[in-house]
């Protein structure tokens, strides 16, 4: 490995001497060995263009659809992506194998070579982009396997996972309807069936990083494994002005890859994909290597189907598969090549099922002592500990959840749940080699997952500019970049990065002060948690499992609240210290305060190195749509309910705990006029 290290390192070199743009993923060496790098998800536009079948989707046309189309698309006020959903098969890299296993899995990709793409992994979902005052359409078309008399499986009890292939499209993260055609999740797209989306994008919606999934309930954990998962970017181009706040996308202009904002996209997926045999009973199992890791020989075809044996707590850790980056494992033939001594900007995406990400990034005293086919935890654990042990990169959180924070945030690590998006800048302070890895510890007790530290990826940094102090090199960067901007704010937003990397002029959401709520002394109350005490796991909010047909939640339209989340997970002799991400859709909140069990506000902290407390450090003011609950935590959030009414939902985002029941229906309703909510025009029509 270390000659192969040593040869990109050469090729690197000459890149760079040569004048080549090195960007990290996809990472890009421009020159001679371009064909060879990693590349980022393709757009969604492209595979539009490209998709041969994607005439099997008839849009909605009349007489006088033809020319309005070209129109609309040419003035950019309208866009269409088409987004084929089928079985894909592909390679992944496995690291501990040296070998890429043969895959096949529902995806929004497709392998039209048939043979292993190293550059782009076929199955990873292509990124959409969109701006403000966009009117978006996704013809999306089911061509998954009918599935007869599925719904059987779950006639007892809604929360057993079936029917694998219906499904439906949800932007997670995004500020427009829930009705209709939008972004309605209580839609079930059966297969052979096709369904036109239609998103209008409010012209004052965040520019940001969100991602898209399925979600019907009962196999949103199975096809989001299977890697239906993808980057959802709203791009901004609004100035900041003595009136209005700005996007940071402005600021960061000058830092951008070649590939544009979709070149700064870091997709990470846990794709628990097994190869099965039958036992001496007949029974399929997963095959398996000695040491319990999954095992697919030459041959093999590895699939997610079984959701009791592929989603189990714990069966990650044991697989021992690797976290894919843009479809990616890590390989000590392709790291990231990238430029020390300059600025750069990710867009991080924990589209897993329910694995936690403690992010850091870490330079590599010695590259021999890499272990990159090390698959158990114990041996991932002890790689992180003899390799990734030189100077620390500061990772400065410009955004949470694709909405631009109060102010810059530097952590050494930076926890991600199931859900969360981080955008984060930062430089390699010298050349080298540096790894990315998911640290150990940082996300505190949690009985259900793997807690071992692992590398994900390796950079190697070229070049010989220097950084230095970081933050003073990021808030240089910054103030540089400040300098391009309107005369009318410059002045103000260079006083703001210097003061403390303030962001004031490009935070979306007006902070919510308690004098603003509805009713400070009713907040709405919430726990998620699992009841250990039956014969059966019960997966519930508020002591009780998800039921279709139950409103649990009316608000009204126009009201400010008070959320109090917690964790709780009840046994018969005392509860489990089980985490549960609470994700809610369409207005996202603004986080109050954290406080654990002393009543200390662990939100307002700066110590992002310590266990639990850590990945809630300087969350305080902050405006997310994804949190974790820790049990003996009290989250207080506020949320305004604007512009849109309609059903939907909220959930713990450990997607098979949410098939399985720890979800509730939230309808926001229109006023009534006198402070409750309306019953709408036809009386009891209004709600359930």
């Amino acid at each position: 490995m270390q000659v192969q290290l040593k040869q990109i390192r050469r090729i690197a070199g000459t890149a760079a001497v040569t004048g080549a743009s090195l960007f990290c993923h996809g990472v890009q060496a421009q020159g001679t060995n371009a064909k060879e790098a990693p590349q980022a998800p393709p757009l969604a536009s492209q595979i539009a263009e490209h998709d041969v079948t994607a005439d099997l989707i008839k849009p909605a046309a009349n007489l006088l659809s033809t020319e309005q189309r070209k129109m609309v698309e040419k003035s950019g006020r309208e866009i269409r992506y088409f987004l084929p959903i089928q079985m894909t098969e592909g390679f992944i890299y496995n690291p501990s194998s040296k070998e890429y296993d043969k895959v096949s899995l529902r995806s929004y990709g497709r392998n039209l070579s048939g043979i292993p793409n190293v550059l782009r992994p076929d199955f990873v979902a292509p990124t959409v982009v969109m701006k403000p005052g966009q009117t978006v359409r996704f013809d999306l078309s089911n061509r998954l396997d009918k599935e007869p008399d599925c719904e059987k499986v779950a006639a007892d009890n809604v929360n057993t996972p079936h029917c694998f292939n219906t499904t439906n499209l949800h932007s997670h993260g995004l500020w427009i309807s829930p009705s209709g055609n939008s972004d309605n999740v209580l839609l079930a797209i059966k297969p052979t069936v096709n369904f036109e989306y239609e998103y209008n994008v409010p012209a004052d919606h965040p520019a940001g990083t969100f991602w898209y999934h399925p979600h019907v309930h009962g196999s949103t954990a199975i096809q989001v494994g299977s890697g239906m998962a993808g980057a959802l970017i709203v791009k901004g181009d609004r100035q900041p002005t003595i009136l209005s706040n700005g996007d940071l996308d402005t600021l960061l202009n000058p830092f951008k890859p070649a590939a544009g904002n979709y070149g700064e996209v870091m997709l990470m997926q846990q794709i628990p994909y097994a190869c099965f045999i039958k036992d001496a009973e007949g029974k399929e199992v997963i095959q398996t290597n000695p040491d319990g890791t999954w095992l697919c020989k030459k041959g093999d075809i590895g699939v997610v189907k079984d959701f009791s044996k592929q989603f189990e707590p714990g069966s990650w850790g044991k697989s021992g598969r690797h976290t894919l980056i843009n479809g990616f494992a890590r390989n000590p033939d392709r790291p990231l090549v990238m430029e020390a001594g300059k600025l750069y900007r990710w867009r991080l995406i924990d589209a897993g099922v329910r694995e936690p990400i403690a992010l850091r990034i870490r330079k590599i005293s010695d590259v021999r002592k890499l272990t990159p086919s090390a698959a158990t935890p114990e041996a991932l654990e002890a790689e992180v500990k003899n390799a990734c042990d030189g100077i620390d990169v500061l990772q400065f959180e410009v955004a949470t959840d694709g909405l631009t924070r109060p102010n810059a945030f530097a952590k050494i690590t930076n926890t991600l749940q199931p859900g969360y998006r981080s955008d984060i800048l930062f430089s390699l302070p010298e050349k080298g080699d540096y790894c990315v890895y998911s640290d150990s510890g940082a996300t505190g007790s949690v009985s259900s997952l793997p807690d071992n530290a692992k590398v994900m990826t390796v950079i190697h940094a070229v070049g010989n500019k220097t950084s230095g102090d970081q933050t003073q090199f990021v808030t240089k960067e910054l103030v540089r970049a400040a300098g391009l901007l309107s005369r009318s704010v410059r002045d103000t937003i260079i006083r703001d990065l210097k003061d403390g990397l303030k962001l004031t002029k490009f935070v979306p959401h007006k902070a919510i002060p308690e004098s603003e709520l509805t009713d400070p002394k009713k907040p709405v109350e919430l726990t998620l948690g699992i009841d250990f005490r039956g014969e059966k796991l019960s997966f519930d909010v508020n002591g009780a499992p998800y039921k279709p047909g139950d409103v649990n939640q009316t608000l009204i339209l126009g009201q400010v609240q008070e959320w109090h989340i917690r964790s709780y997970n009840p046994t018969k002799d005392g509860e489990r210290s089980v985490q549960h991400p609470f994700h809610i859709h369409v207005n996202p909140y603004q986080i109050i305060s954290i406080t654990d069990k002393n009543g200390v506000d662990v939100s307002a902290l700066t110590d992002t190195k310590a266990p639990t407390i850590g990945q809630y450090a300087g969350l305080q003011g902050t405006w997310k749509d994804t949190i974790m609950a820790t049990p003996g935590y009290t989250i207080k959030t506020r949320t305004r309910y604007q512009r849109y009414i309609g059903e939907y939902v909220l959930h713990c985002h450990i997607l098979d705990h949410e098939d399985q029941g720890m979800m509730q229906n939230v309808k926001v309703v229109l006023p009534d006029g006198n402070g409750g909510a309306s019953t709408g025009a036809h009386g009891a029509h209004g709600s359930h």
